[in-house]
């Protein structure tokens, strides 16, 4: 369980109380996940002991290390939290609603409240040794996907029936929890990185943009390739977004930043011509979430260290032409990085 790093956390920091609220956070930390909707949710944490604050409409089997309090709808959940904490400082988990907090500190004036949430991202962004296998296998699963998944790209298909074709592989092959709702794009639709699929028929050839992922004992996998049927018509272009693809992998290693491995695969999409069709950060963070910290982008200083795993995924996007977009996960090693696909780049076109 990971409540006992983040006490120890706290403790370095001289941090003696905070409030966690993410179900994700907390599902880290002591291995309970909860959909508790509008109501409120709250591990309070102090260096000797953490409560679990929640609403009685949830039973739960007793967690070691932790005490709960349970409330109904009929008390101020708020206020249960507030009596539970000690004058002074408090660290607030930022995903925390603010009709919670603003609460609290009505309740509670006196409180200096802070915006912790880096305590935890900070642990949750270096993955141990069995964080990491479980990444590698849901990558693994993936890979697999996606090799059947050529075999549906064909002239007249339609990005919802490949969609659905998709999450039917992954039913069969990785048990069907995918990390997020699949994205097929055909031609000008691959302009648009987040497209949902429509109705729009596949032709001879269009660009085709599969992103996809799906969990393994909790953990997520991300990847994204282009394809195209019978030719690729925009082969200046996907080669290009390769080779910023590659230039990025290559600079990963601990110590560099965030925004230098953005750099590096921005750089080559700008020399080459089309810096202003690279519309989005180059990757973030992956692991319980498909999206968490850190983010790669031109804004973030932040360190890269070993046991963080990210996407890197570069990509082009043309209006009303189309969009190449290739993705791939990586993981930080002492020296360097690990890739964690293996499906080939080379096999683009589908004849």
């Amino acid at each position: 369980m990971n409540l006992n790093k983040l006490q120890e956390a706290m403790r370095n920091l001289g941090l003696n109380q905070l409030i966690v609220a993410s179900p994700k956070q907390i599902d880290y930390l002591i291995n309970r996940r909860f959909e508790c909707g509008e109501r409120l949710l709250a591990l309070v944490v102090k260096p000797d002991r953490a409560v679990l604050v929640l609403n009685e409409l949830f039973p739960i089997d007793p967690i070691n290390g932790v005490e709960l309090v349970n409330y109904n709808d009929c008390d101020d959940g708020v206020k249960v939290v507030a009596d539970l904490l000690d004058s002074g400082h408090v660290g607030v988990d930022g995903e925390w609603p603010s009709a919670f907090l603003l609460r609290l500190m009505k309740i509670r004036p006196e409180l200096a409240i802070s915006d912790e949430t880096d305590i935890i991202s900070d642990l949750r962004a270096i993955k141990n040794p069995d964080e990491q296998e479980k990444m590698r296998k849901a990558s693994q699963l993936n890979d697999q996907v996606m090799h059947e998944v050529r075999k549906l790209l064909r002239v007249g298909v339609s990005e919802a029936e490949v969609a659905a074709q998709i999450h039917d592989l992954f039913v069969e092959i990785s048990g069907g929890d995918e990390s997020f709702e699949t994205i097929v794009a055909f031609k000008e639709n691959c302009a648009d990185p987040h497209c949902m699929p429509g109705d729009k028929v596949l032709q001879a050839g269009e660009s085709i943009v599969i992103d996809m992922g799906c969990k393994y004992q909790g953990y997520c996998s991300d990847m994204t390739r282009t394809f195209f049927i019978k030719e690729n018509t925009m082969k200046e272009v996907y080669d290009l977004v390769l080779q910023a693809n590659m230039a990025a992998k290559q600079v990963v290693k601990p110590g560099v930043r965030f925004c230098d491995v953005d750099e590096a695969a921005r750089r080559v999409i700008r020399d080459g011509g089309y810096g202003e069709y690279f519309i989005h950060r180059l990757g973030h963070g992956i692991g319980m979430s498909v999206h968490e910290p850190y983010d790669v982008s031109g804004s973030n200083e932040r360190i890269v260290k070993a046991g963080m795993c990210f996407s890197i995924e570069p990509g082009i996007y043309l209006p009303g032409v189309g969009g190449v977009r290739i993705e791939d996960l990586v993981l930080v090693t002492e020296d360097g990085c690990e890739v964690l696909n293996h499906y080939p780049y080379d096999i683009e076109v589908i004849d």
